[in-house]
């Protein structure tokens, strides 16, 4: 049996719809820990993970932009 090879455009569609998922799980994981930092309001590790998490996901997006972190962190800021 013949294997198709995978084209650049297939790659492509695959890891789009595998950022669709995960950024549909991040939410949800996001609203379990919103309601896990809502009962226990003076633990500061919550703040600590939604930091790194937020570092993290700054990254990803200059990097698919092809900004700078401290850009992003500025229109951050402008939309406070």
């Amino acid at each position: 049996m013949a294997t198709k090879k995978q084209t650049a455009q297939d790659a492509y569609a695959q890891h789009r719809k595998d950022i669709t998922s995960l950024m549909l799980w991040l939410e949800l994981e996001l609203e379990k820990h919103r309601i896990n930092a809502k009962g226990q309001p003076g633990n500061w590790s919550f703040p600590g993970d939604l930091e790194l998490t937020r570092k993290q996901l700054i990254e990803a997006l200059a990097s698919l932009s092809h900004s700078e972190p401290n850009e992003i962190e500025d229109l951050l800021s402008e939309c406070r």
